[in-house]
């Protein structure tokens, strides 16, 4: 006789008695609750680095308006710099975090030394759209202040960051930029409106992302011609098709260098583009540098 192994299961049963949850209501079961529990329930923040940096008038941009396509969260230890923004000039001291959002030039100024612990981290609700990107009142913004010796523990060299301090951290990151966007769920809204009839063509992007990835094969998910697909989308996200194809190559190559040991020429091939000098070229145009010094001004770890 063959031996049969029966596969067990754990039953999971509230065993607690109904007269617990006498005198209990539900906080959540307004319309509008439940709609903005949703939105909050897909936000992400993804982590893509953590760094510690002595800085002097060196970080200045000699009156250069620079930006990158990751946000940045900053913790002044010590020292003042200041950002210039469309006109505005802003005063990043000691003991403030400062949210500089992505795709948003600014001009740095900085003539003293100091010292810095910042995050570089992206956010999504559609998976790889980050509505901060096009958020059309982008800035810098003052999310909080906070004790400074708290912070200082984190430019240890060689310090261990255990999951349980990651967990926390990337908590703290969504607390501090819900405090310097208190208008974030109209934000989130906004871009989900715009972008939502698209929901297709970003997954088919996400499952075919590569510098292959051509307009004809975007627009028959949506079942328009080229040119139809592309008028939409840009009336619909301000971008075109190709614009947010290269953003969202941009931000896996960014991930890709910043994370991984991968060689560059595998990322080129990871990604799909015909060679190493194009993707390169590539690199260079978005972000001001070639893939290698950019990994090695911003190596994980």
């Amino acid at each position: 006789m063959p031996t049969i192994h029966m596969k067990s299961t754990r039953k999971q049963v509230d065993t607690t008695d109904s007269c617990a949850y006498e005198g209990s209501r539900s906080m959540t079961n307004h319309p509008q609750t439940e709609r903005d529990a949703q939105l909050a329930d897909h936000f992400r923040v993804h982590l893509t680095g953590i760094y510690f940096s002595q800085i002097g008038p060196e970080w200045d941009s000699g009156g250069k308006c620079q930006s990158d396509y990751l946000h940045h969260i900053d913790i002044g230890i010590s020292g003042r710099r200041q950002v210039m923004h469309e006109g505005k000039l802003y005063d990043l001291k000691p003991g403030q975090v400062w949210f500089l959002p992505g795709n948003t030039p600014v001009e740095r100024r900085c003539r003293e030394r100091c010292e810095v612990l910042f995050f570089k981290l992206s956010c999504d609700w559609l998976p790889g759209f980050d509505p901060l990107l096009d958020w059309p009142d982008r800035a810098p913004r003052l999310a909080q202040t906070c004790d400074v010796e708290e912070w200082r523990k984190w430019q240890t060299p060689g310090r261990e960051i255990g999951v349980v301090e990651l967990l926390q951290l990337r908590a703290q990151l969504l607390n501090w930029i819900a405090s310097a966007i208190p208008e974030l769920g109209a934000v989130i809204t906004k871009h989900l409106d715009t972008t939502i009839q698209f929901t297709g063509v970003f997954d088919a992007i996400e499952k075919n992302l590569g510098a292959d990835l051509r307009l004809p094969s975007l627009a028959a998910v949506c079942g328009k011609t080229p040119e139809a697909f592309s008028m939409a989308f840009i009336r619909s996200t301000g971008m075109s098709p190709k614009d947010y194809v290269m953003r969202r190559l941009n931000q896996e190559a960014l991930k890709l260098i910043l994370k991984t040991d991968i060689q560059i020429k595998e990322i080129s091939h990871k990604l799909r583009f015909t060679d190493e000098f194009y993707f390169s070229r590539f690199f260079k145009n978005m972000n001001g540098c070639s893939p290698s010094a950019y990994r090695k001004q911003f190596r994980a770890g």
